[in-house]
């Protein structure tokens, strides 16, 4: 990969908020009309794409925001309980879209594995989320132009594969040593989020916008 740096601009395109809003619509009209009848679980699913729609045109706009230093520093708290609730709805609506695609790690069903054991997903979740999510939303220090995203973008996709691949093959030779299938889901969806925040880092680290 050639050696790059990211490109810090005053503040990213707005057309970027305006897409990931539109991507959110979408999401929650998905929910509204194409979740099974009689499973309160896509209701779960319907509040969070409701939270996101509100937390982060708001977060969007504070952080880019010009105020006094002074204020800056007084309503700081909030702006951190929106990027924590931000966050968390970023991790739902990944979790929306393995229930509503129905994936299978092996013989683990993904939503079935994030469900049970989210507690320790979530903070490999949280390092991907700030190398690579909030690039994408726009809310991170250090904005990309829109083809080092692209680039970005690819990398996490090339995380995601090599961790796959590293997965399938640790489950394949001593699946057995390691548990039920959903404790092996579980760990081939550990090396996919390792897999993620480590490809991406790197082209962080050497992409020149």
């Amino acid at each position: 990969m050639a050696k790059e740096a990211a490109v810090a601009v005053p503040s990213p395109s707005f057309a970027r908020f305006i897409l990931w809003e539109i991507v959110g619509i979408v999401g929650f009209l998905h929910i509204l009309l194409y979740a099974p009848a009689n499973d309160p679980t896509p209701l779960f699913f319907l509040v969070n794409a409701m939270v996101f729609l509100a937390a982060y045109p708001t977060l969007y706009f504070y952080t880019h925001m010009k105020m006094p230093v002074v204020l800056k520093f007084l309503v700081s708290p909030v702006g951190v309980a929106l990027r924590i609730l931000l966050m968390a709805t970023s991790f739902l609506w990944i979790t929306y879209v393995l229930y509503a695609s129905g994936l299978f790690l092996g013989s683990a069903s993904c939503f079935v594995v994030v469900k049970t054991y989210w507690m320790f997903l979530a903070p490999f979740f949280v390092v991907d989320y700030f190398f690579f999510f909030e690039h994408l939303w726009g809310l991170s220090r250090v904005n990309f132009t829109f083809w080092s995203s692209l680039g970005m973008i690819s990398d996490s996709v090339s995380g995601v594969v090599g961790g796959l691949y590293l997965g399938r093959t640790l489950i394949t030779k001593w699946g057995m040593f390691l548990g039920d299938v959903e404790v092996q889901g579980l760990i081939w969806s550990i090396f996919i989020l390792i897999g993620v925040s480590a490809v991406v880092w790197f082209g962080n680290k050497t992409r020149k916008g």
